[in-house]
């Protein structure tokens, strides 16, 4: 059900005033929303230890965004033709069938992955279950809609219509069409999983927005545990989630008890081969290794006859019931790697405008924690500028170098780790007269700011349409393109940088080079 407080706030609203809210939000193309309660696959490939999915791509960053566009697109395929597009229900048109759960977006993909054991699952049972959505932007809204799997679908085939029921277990309105559901708000929504439901099915939850063509899909995996089925002789103590790992690295189990942790049942699998570093091969390995050692706990999913069977990818870690394990963790040991530093975005020239010229560059540190420092000197080795980074492994740096005459100025930057690793770059450019007084001499030289408002990411919550920024790592300049995709210009951070102007895989739809 919806939370009443909001929905009654929302009704009390004069037209005028839910009008301009409406179209005020109209103006957030940025983010949008995800089911948060039981968590959906893409907010689990967001979230961290315990219940998560990995190798999702890069919904892992925006969960939110799972959003089909009910509308012609060349870069999406829709239900019942590629032709075809429509603004109607899951049931009549909406992304393609096999592609469902990414909405029909090309660059969430990894979400259609679909097999009995690939995502982790929301253990629930028959009877009432309480849905809630999160928003992370506001959007005037029609409706959602809920949709379960047939009792006879193939969980090993991608998902289609007729993998669903296509009675949807609940259609609720929104009382207000004018009145937006808030950036930051939740809704709650409670239906009935059919009793006739029994282990893994999909829960998919489509939330039809108002104010745009778009639709926005999440799946939710689901254990439903039906007491007409025998329970589990078996205690969930841990988990193993699969990832790409490298030919020396080391992967072992670490198990405690109540007390303190049993390293005579540790288990160790050495990476000796690039089959074996595979983010699916191993953790199958591992689960054959544990199982073989009869350590008191095993590695694998529980089947219907209640065994224990080795997985490729996600693995749970199980004990019999009355066992004193209490938990086991996987811990992997990297094998040592040489580090690296890189410099990106620094320009063969800059023009002294002033007596000054500004350089904008990013240092790229890898292969542990580092200070890094950056130097600049003259033709006669003599330091003209100096700055040390902030903490972090891939610093950006601008700095001005004034004073100077034209000609080569080299770039030293020096990266030290904590165990007195020195890793350093150098990087030659020029300074030269600035010759063209009209103004604006655009090219992307980095050395003037009335090119661009901003260095990249600097300023980030104050882009608007139109805002032109430098991107330090290739030197180009970008500006922000008008409503409604403006909203997508502000919404970066490190490690969710999918807008990020020239350098993320969608950032040509925030963004448009100079």
């Amino acid at each position: 059900m919806l939370n009443a407080t909001h929905a009654k706030s929302f009704l009390k609203l004069p037209m005028v005033l839910a009008i301009s809210a409406a179209a005020l939000t109209c103006q957030q193309a940025s983010a949008h929303g995800f089911v948060e309660s039981p968590k959906s696959r893409s907010f689990m490939c967001h979230s961290e230890g315990g219940q998560a999915n990995t190798n999702c791509g890069p919904v892992e960053y925006e969960p939110q965004s799972v959003e089909y566009i009910g509308r012609p697109d060349g870069s999406l395929s829709h239900f019942p033709s590629n032709s075809q597009a429509c603004t109607g229900d899951f049931t009549k048109c909406g992304p393609a069938d096999g592609t469902i759960p990414a909405g029909g977006l090309p660059q969430f993909s990894a979400l259609n992955e679909q097999t009995a054991t690939r995502w982790a699952k929301n253990v629930v049972k028959p009877g009432p279950l309480d849905i809630t959505w999160l928003y992370r932007a506001a959007h005037s809204t029609r409706y959602w809609q809920f949709y379960i799997t047939k009792k006879d679908w193939n969980p090993n085939q991608p998902l289609t219509r007729d993998s669903f029921e296509l009675k949807p277990l609940l259609d609720e309105p929104w009382p207000s069409l004018n009145a937006p559901v808030e950036s930051g708000q939740r809704t709650h929504h409670k239906l009935n999983i059919p009793a006739d439901r029994s282990g893994y099915h999909v829960l998919l939850a489509t939330w039809k927005v108002h104010d745009t063509d778009a639709t926005f899909y999440q799946v939710i995996d689901l254990d439903i545990k039906n007491d007409s089925v025998a329970p589990s002789t078996w205690t969930n103590v841990g988990s193993v989630q699969p990832e790409a790992l490298s030919i020396g690295d080391k992967v072992k189990t670490r198990v405690f008890n109540a007390k303190n942790e049993d390293q005579t049942k540790q288990i160790t699998l050495d990476i000796s081969n690039a089959d074996l570093a595979k983010a699916d091969i191993w953790p199958f390995e591992l689960a054959r290794k544990v199982n073989a050692a009869n350590k008191g706990y095993l590695m694998g999913l529980v089947n219907s006859q209640d065994q224990v069977v080795p997985n490729y990818g996600i693995n749970d870690i199980v004990v019999k019931k009355g066992s004193n394990i209490t938990n086991v963790i996987i811990e992997k040991q990297q094998a040592a790697k040489p580090g690296e530093l890189s410099i990106s975005g620094l320009q063969p020239e800059y023009l002294i405008k002033n007596g000054q010229a500004d350089i904008h560059f990013t240092a790229i540190a890898k292969g542990g924690e580092y200070t890094i420092k950056a130097t600049v000197f003259n033709k006669n080795n003599e330091a003209v500028a100096y700055q040390q980074a902030p903490a972090g492994n891939s610093p950006h740096f601008s700095m001005a170098i004034k004073g100077q005459q034209p000609g080569d100025f080299d770039l030293t930057v020096v990266a030290t780790g904590k165990n007195d690793e020195v890793l350093q770059q150098s990087q030659r450019f020029k300074l030269k007269e600035e010759t063209n007084t009209g103004g604006n001499t655009g090219g992307g030289n980095g050395g003037s700011t009335s090119e661009y408002d901003h260095v990249f990411p600097e300023g980030l919550s104050s882009y608007i349409a139109g805002t032109v920024v430098l991107q330090p790592k290739d030197g180009q300049r970008y500006q922000c393109k008008p409503f409604p995709y403006s909203g997508y210009c502000v919404q970066w951070k490190e490690g969710a940088n999918a807008f990020e102007p020239g350098v993320g895989h969608s950032w040509d739809m925030a963004w448009e080079r100079k």
